[in-house]
């Protein structure tokens, strides 16, 4: 909290490591809202500049994280409203090599992750935000609902729907890759 109230001092260094600390986790976020590199990149660029002019607006009521997410969500959302979403598919930013695994698990391993993020690229916003926000991000659902301006029990409700959907789907790509395996 104390490198928010420096930022809204006009502390440059502050700013650089504060912006150094969020711009990943808030570009992979932005992106999986708005599904375009491009709009992401430029929607972080507009979350951070809001943090640089509106740093003296934080209360302090919440963690920075939050209070950094909730303006992205806001964005996010003008985006999406604005316009409607580029169907691009997610890239799989979570995929690293495993040396342990040998090229035949590895490439099992490798599909299974492409078979959660296209189903989680099929959510609807508002669930794919949830998982996003909960999986990716580790924030509660206090927070998750401070993020985007609704109740703690509407999340859980999308989280509970977002995980039935999820379920489904990944039990529908399961059985099409175990037929596939064994033809």
């Amino acid at each position: 909290m104390q490198r928010i109230r420096d930022i809204a001092k006009g502390d440059r260094a502050a700013f650089e490591t504060f912006y150094q600390a969020y711009q990943k986790r808030l570009f992979h976020y932005l992106y999986v809202m708005v599904r375009g590199v491009d709009v992401a990149e430029e929607l972080t660029n507009d979350v951070m500049l809001e943090v640089w002019k509106g740093a003296g607006r934080f209360r302090g009521q919440s963690k920075p994280s939050t209070w950094l997410f909730g303006i992205a969500h806001h964005k996010a959302l003008n985006e999406l409203r604005r316009k409607r979403p580029r169907l691009e598919p997610l890239h799989i930013s979570h995929k690293m090599p495993d040396p342990a695994l040998g090229p035949e698990a590895a490439s099992v391993r490798d599909s299974e992750r492409a078979g959660v993020w296209r189903a989680v690229s099929s959510l609807s916003p508002e669930h794919r935000e949830v998982v996003e926000l909960t999986f990716y991000h580790q924030a509660t659902y206090r927070e998750i609902a401070r993020i985007v301006s609704c109740p703690v029990n509407t999340i859980k409700t999308r989280m509970f729907y977002a995980k039935r959907h999820l379920r489904t789907l990944l039990a529908t790509e399961r059985s099409i890759s175990q037929r596939e395996r064994s033809s």
